[in-house]
């Protein structure tokens, strides 16, 4: 799934997600960043937090 997010955010603003800003982040808060972003049509931004999120992304807590 994160593969995915990747290569969609890649697409569709033009430019790679600044994955090493989320060192020792777990994957599954990733996820959601990049989903969120992708969702929204929004560029990350360290200032927004993630409004949509994956229910089932790996290592999310049920």
């Amino acid at each position: 799934m994160l593969e995915l997010l990747l290569a969609q955010y890649q697409d569709t603003f033009g430019e790679a997600f600044p994955l090493a800003a989320f060192e020792g982040v777990q994957e599954s808060e990733v996820i959601n960043v990049l989903y969120d972003c992708v969702y929204n049509n929004l560029p990350y931004d360290p200032n927004r937090k993630a409004e949509y999120r994956i229910m089932d992304a790996p290592g999310m807590k049920k």
